[in-house]
């Protein structure tokens, strides 16, 4: 079963606009380029983005630095690629004369399923429940893995 993180980009023009703010900021490390160094390397993380963005809004980049990759994330955009590698993205950006009441409704949806090494491997274990003693029931990977 693959991890999956959702990552929402709430457009945030206005900061980009008045500040320094970027998707980093928002984000921390990942919204700058990085590298998912506990993916499996022998799996590909899958991202599909879902934009509601308004007439001319730019919808931003997604990156892998090498071999220099840039793909522009419109609406049900999909990428296939090594987290191992590079990679990183841009914030939407509204055009300069943009209505501001627009930027409350500007949404970019990212959602990335990634394969963890531990994940994928066999080696982590799960939460399943609660026990009434405040503790975790944990799965240990050999109840997992069928004989």
């Amino acid at each position: 079963m693959d991890q999956v993180r959702t990552i929402i980009d709430y457009l945030f023009s206005i900061k980009i606009y008045t500040s320094e703010g970027t998707l980093r900021d928002a984000m921390g490390e990942f919204g700058g380029e990085h590298r998912d160094a506990k993916d499996n390397a022998a799996y590909y993380t899958c991202m599909i983005s879902i934009s509601d963005l308004p007439q001319g809004y730019d919808p931003g980049r997604f990156f892998i630095l090498y071999p220099g990759i840039f793909v522009t994330l419109h609406n049900f955009i999909t990428a296939h690629f090594s987290g191992l590698r590079i990679h990183g993205g841009t914030a939407p950006y509204a055009c300069v004369n943009a209505d501001p009441i627009e930027f409350e409704a500007a949404i970019r949806v990212n959602i990335i399923y990634y394969p963890p090494r531990g994940q994928t491997m066999g080696n982590q274990i799960y939460a399943l429940g609660g026990l009434p003693n405040n503790t975790t029931f944990f799965v240990p990977p050999e109840m997992m893995t069928a004989t």
